[in-house]
């Protein structure tokens, strides 16, 4: 049991969801830190935080969906894998990811392919080019189609 009591246990939580978007994982992994054992407590703060609109699953999907596509210009399969990871459940995921602005993840995906095509040293054949930039796009995890289509077209109007 935590030296805490049940009010300062609340409040800590509430400034660590205030202080960003939470999901219910990291929440979890906060209560058992400040040593909370009891699985009815530990529901029980879940439930407040709910109530109070500390913690809402829907709005940490889609701000953590926005910050990965927009600043780490991640694919959806990596964005999907992540939000797996922290036991979001598949329907919220794929409503967040129905949600991507299009325009705005090709254009990312444009960028990062511009970028390491154009910082390549100088290679004997292009197709050890395309495999390094295949590569690279490979582990923001970016589909296959995705990857191979921006390649086909990069590589048809740019020569390196």
């Amino acid at each position: 049991m935590s030296t805490l009591g049940f009010n300062e246990i609340l409040k800590r939580l509430e400034y660590f969801c205030a202080y960003q978007e939470r999901c219910e994982f990291d929440v979890n992994e906060k209560i058992t830190k400040l040593g909370v054992t009891s699985p009815e407590e530990n529901d029980k703060f879940l439930r407040l935080l709910k109530k109070e609109n500390f913690l809402n699953q829907e709005r940490f999907v889609s701000s953590y969906i926005n910050g990965k596509v927009s600043i780490k210009k991640w694919g959806v399969n990596k964005i999907r894998l992540g939000l797996t990871q922290k036991k979001v459940l598949p329907s919220l995921i794929e409503t967040g990811l129905s949600q991507i602005d299009k325009e705005v993840y090709l254009n990312n995906l444009a960028v990062l392919l511009s970028k390491k095509a154009v910082n390549l040293p100088e290679y004997k054949t292009y197709f050890t080019q395309k495999t390094k930039v295949l590569r690279f796009l490979s582990r923001k995890v970016y589909t296959a189609g995705e990857i191979y289509g921006f390649l086909s077209v990069y590589w048809s109007f740019c020569v390196l």
